[in-house]
C-alpha cells in the first residue's frame, strides 16, 4: 500500500483526501505529488518521501493518477538500473493508493528545488521524455538526505545497489 500525499492544488482537480491514512509499506515511502506548469505545458511532479527519488508524469488525466503512477515509477526505476525482481516487487506494493493531504514541509521543499531546476531544463522541448527527465533529476544532490543523491539512496532503500551514476560525479566506490 503506497500514501500518495497531494498538494491543495492537485487535490482541487483529483478529489479529496482521507484523513489519518496507514503508513506505506513500500520501501520508498510515501509520495508527495504536485502539478507543475512550464509555458503551456503541464506536467505532475511526484517525489518519494524517503528517497527524494523524482517521477514525471504528464499533467492530462489526473483523475487516473493512482492507476497509472507505478508504471511512471517502474521506468524510473528501471533507468536508475534497478533490477526488474525489485522493480516488481515495490510495485506489487503499490497496488494499493491511498491519496492523503501533504504532511512533510521538508519533502515539499525538494519538488519545489526539481521545479526550478526542470523549467530550464524543459523550456524549449515540447514532447521531453518524461523518464530521461526524472533520471537526470535524481542526479541532483537533496540536503535533507544528508547530503545525498536520490539515484543513491533509492537503490539501497530497496535492498540493491545500483552505481551506474557515480562515475559522473568523478567519486570511486
Amino acid at each position: 500500500m503506497l500514501v500518495l500525499r497531494c498538494t491543495q492544488k492537485l487535490l482541487k482537480r483529483i478529489g479529496p483526501a482521507i484523513t489519518g491514512p496507514p503508513e506505506s509499506t513500500t520501501a520508498l515511502g510515501d509520495w508527495y505529488a504536485g502539478p507543475l506548469a512550464i509555458g503551456h505545458q503541464r506536467y505532475l511532479l511526484l517525489v518519494s518521501e524517503r528517497s527524494r527519488l523524482p517521477v514525471l508524469m504528464p499533467g492530462r488525466d489526473v483523475k487516473h493518477l493512482t492507476a497509472h503512477f507505478p508504471e511512471a515509477l517502474a521506468r524510473v526505476l528501471e533507468g536508475l538500473g534497478v533490477p526488474a525482481p525489485v522493480i516488481s516487487r515495490e510495485i506489487a506494493e503499490a497496488g494499493e493508493i491511498i491519496v492523503a493531504k501533504t504532511a512533510s514541509r521538508s519533502v515539499l521543499g525538494t519538488p519545489n528545488d526539481f521545479s526550478y531546476q526542470l523549467k530550464w531544463q524543459l523550456w524549449d522541448d515540447p514532447a521531453p521524455d518524461l523518464t530521461i527527465e526524472a533520471v537526470r533529476l535524481s542526479h541532483t544532490p537533496v540536503g535533507p538526505l544528508g547530503p545525498g543523491w536520490p539515484d543513491e539512496v533509492t537503490p539501497r532503500l530497496l535492498g540493491c545497489e545500483a552505481p551506474r551514476f557515480r562515475a559522473r560525479r568523478g567519486r570511486a566506490d
